[in-house]
């Protein structure tokens, strides 16, 4: 197998998860580093991820939620209320974190290894699992959050 730079396989991890998300979930927008992929919605600070950790020797794929400390404390409970459902969905191998006052995520790690494209393919249908199982949370959370506002004017 060819080991792909890491533009190519992140490349190919979109086309990837493209192929395999429903259509109204298929349009979504990108941001690359080069270390990392993320894959957004409405909203960049709350956003999928695909993160190469050499140093760490994993790969990440996950929701991670850079909104604020108001926000994170928010999707945490909000996630946490749904974590059996979300583990059995997703594989017991998901975890749901706080890494700082305004930051958290829900994610899995995958050992660390060469980036081919059938790991690029493995990568792009875990990640559109990730997204149809955890989207339609947020879709509600969002509601939630939104008539909560409402309320309080």
């Amino acid at each position: 197998m060819t080991t792909l730079a890491r533009r190519e396989f992140f490349h190919d991890v979109i086309g990837a998860l493209r192929s395999r998300l429903p259509a109204g979930l298929a349009d979504f927008r990108i941001a690359q580093a080069q270390h990392l992929l993320k894959i957004y919605y409405a909203q960049p600070r709350i956003h999928y991820e695909v993160w190469v950790n050499g140093r760490d020797r994993h790969i990440e794929i996950g929701l991670h939620f850079e909104d604020g400390p108001e926000s994170t404390e928010q999707l945490l409970l909000w996630l946490d209320r749904h974590i059996l459902e979300l583990k059995h969905e997703l594989g017991p191998e998901t975890e749901l974190e706080r890494w700082t006052q305004s930051w958290g995520h829900l994610y899995q790690h995958l050992p660390y290894q060469p980036l081919t494209e059938a790991l690029a393919e493995e990568i792009g249908r875990r990640l559109a699992r990730f997204i149809v199982v955890v989207e339609p949370l947020l879709h509600e959370w969002r509601q939630a959050r939104t008539r909560l506002s409402a309320a309080r004017r």
